[in-house]
């Protein structure tokens, strides 16, 4: 079996097993993962935060984003044909849902030019392993954008998302940090 069908199995996989847990169990596993991660100094010290606006399947950061939106500068991923670009987070209000059913802010496009002001992007995922390599949803948009970024790269997930070894491309990019509900994971 070939990377990508060894991918396509792992995200149907995961998708089964995210299915067997209710919306509110999940909210509940989105808690303790934010919870975590609130308490990293990693987020602590950061005043400019690529976020994601999640998906319902994903680690809910509505709220998150929503509760710390006053202290920190969020900037959340807009897709752009197939690129991410990045806009700053003002309110649920001011916000439009995609192609995909995914909220994006409206308004201006944070320049490329000041990718270096990011203090630390939060990345959404399918599956990762404990070499900190990240699965995503197969069309590459972080893989394409991360690299563009310097800042640390910390990918939140729930517990049952973490296997000892995912399969991996040349394009995929790592994390340095992955936090879970029961663990954080480092380089």
């Amino acid at each position: 079996m070939n990377i990508a069908e060894r991918k396509k199995k792992l995200r149907l996989k995961v998708a089964e097993i995210k299915q067997s847990y209710s919306q509110i169990e999940l909210q509940n596993f989105s808690e303790e993962v934010i919870s975590t991660l609130e308490l990293t100094e990693l987020f602590q010290n950061a005043k400019v935060v690529l976020a994601y606006y999640s998906m319902p399947d994903e680690v809910n950061t509505h709220k998150w984003i929503k509760k710390h939106g006053l202290q920190k500068h969020f900037l959340l991923p807009v897709v752009n044909n197939s690129e991410l670009i990045l806009k700053k987070y003002v309110s649920e209000e001011k916000m439009s849902a995609s192609a995909y059913g995914i909220k994006e802010p409206v308004g201006d496009t944070f320049p490329e030019s000041e990718y270096d002001k990011i203090d630390l992007v939060i990345v959404p995922g399918v599956a990762f392993d404990r070499k900190l390599n990240r699965m995503g949803r197969g069309k590459g948009f972080y893989d394409r954008l991360l690299p563009k970024i310097n800042a640390p790269k910390t990918a939140v997930c729930f517990d049952f998302q973490i296997f000892d070894n995912i399969p991996v491309d040349q394009g995929d990019r790592k994390m340095n940090m992955i936090v879970c509900q029961n663990e954080i994971i480092v380089e």
